[in-house]
């Protein structure tokens, strides 16, 4: 089965944030944290779903990056619409005994609520709220789908309504309690404070109308690459005094903060970056002899070195405001961070065996 990439809005089930996802203009919902927070074992609801002659048939496997982790992961999804089907259809004898009284209350509603539908032509859910109720709730939202206009983006109010939807964990703003409303208010208020704090900051605003930069780098060379020691490019106690690292604190600061950055001299970060290739060919050449522990992992270490630098190359797209600078050094310092990518690529290979005994010792290491 294929995996749908899309980013989870986190709703609130028992005190557990559960990820749901819009997808195709559907609300889905991630099965196994909520198995996890009443008590199910996953497999055998896992197995279940699979063998329903229904639920088989909307499952979606969505892969996404939850909040506060660094690696991505797959999850298995079914739409809103089909959760209280699956929650009608679980034995409460498996449930947490926490949970159970509430799920047996819940699963008896269903039974009168199907009776009603069938006998009676519909079913009334009496802590639904009224048009009146949710006015509020609709100017907030229209508010919100404006503010996001005013920045370039369509009023697209369809899809602030699924946004609040997803959120409450409902099908339809209908069948939302006073209290899902108010709290769906909260939600929409924060919403619109942070567009308006965006444009009153003036996030939008042309960069012709940009006030003067707040951020500056000058990092000019003070030796030739051959110059630099291996305890100045890597290791402990190098990031002081390393010019590459002085260009990404400062990179990463003015992102956080917002503000202009100004780049005058970048000639010293060159030159390192330039030592680093040095130090990474060397190293690939004698990776056909045999190498102690120390020196894989100081090779581990320069390879570490080098992917980092050019995952905040990426990250803050320096490519193009180095080629602008209009200076030799903004160029050279682009096509040696490449040649080095191509280094670091090739000494892993060289030493993919030593290389992953090193990512095995580093479990929390992200893999790059």
């Amino acid at each position: 089965m294929t995996a749908i990439t899309a980013s989870p809005v986190s709703v609130e089930f028992h005190g557990t944030a559960i990820p749901t996802f819009s997808v195709e203009g559907v609300v889905r919902v991630a099965m196994k944290p909520i198995c996890d927070t009443i008590g199910l074992a996953w497999h055998g609801q896992h197995e279940r779903i699979k063998r329903h002659a229904v639920l088989k048939t909307c499952v979606r496997v969505i892969r996404t990056q939850l909040p506060g982790e660094r690696q991505h992961r797959k999850l298995l999804t079914l739409p809103l619409s089909k959760l209280n089907g699956w929650l009608f259809g679980i034995d409460t004898n498996r449930v947490k005994p926490e949970i159970r009284q509430r799920l047996v209350e819940y699963q008896a509603e269903c039974f009168d609520v199907l009776a009603d539908y069938w006998q009676k032509g519909e079913a009334v859910n009496p802590r639904a709220t009224t048009i009146d109720e949710r006015r509020p709730l609709n100017r907030a939202v229209r508010t919100l789908a404006n503010l996001r206009s005013a920045r370039g983006e369509a009023a697209d109010y369809a899809g602030m309504w699924k946004l609040v939807n997803g959120y409450l964990g409902v099908a339809h703003i209908e069948d939302a309690s006073p209290a899902q409303v108010e709290q769906a208010m909260s939600f929409v208020q924060e919403s619109i404070d942070g567009e308006t704090r965006r444009l009153l900051e003036g996030e939008f605003i042309e960069r012709a109308e940009l006030p003067s930069a707040q951020a500056e780098i000058n990092l000019p060379r003070t030796k030739a690459w051959f110059d630099f020691p291996r305890s100045e490019l890597y290791g402990e106690g190098c990031a002081e005094r390393s010019a590459l690292s002085q260009l990404i604190r400062t990179l990463e600061r003015a992102h956080a903060e917002g503000q202009a950055v100004t780049v005058n001299n970048v000639a010293g970060a060159g030159a390192e970056l330039l030592a680093l290739r040095h130090h990474l060919e060397a190293g690939t050449r004698s990776a056909s002899a045999a190498l102690n522990d120390t020196q894989v992992e100081e090779l581990f270490q320069l390879y570490l070195c080098v992917k980092r630098v050019c995952d905040i190359y990426d990250r803050y797209s320096l490519c193009e405001a180095m080629t602008l600078l209009g200076s030799r050094a903004g160029v050279d310092l682009h096509d040696q961070l490449r040649d080095g990518v191509r280094v670091a690529d090739s000494l892993a290979s060289h030493l993919k065996p030593q290389f992953e005994r090193e990512w095995q010792a580093r479990p929390n290491l992200r893999r790059m």
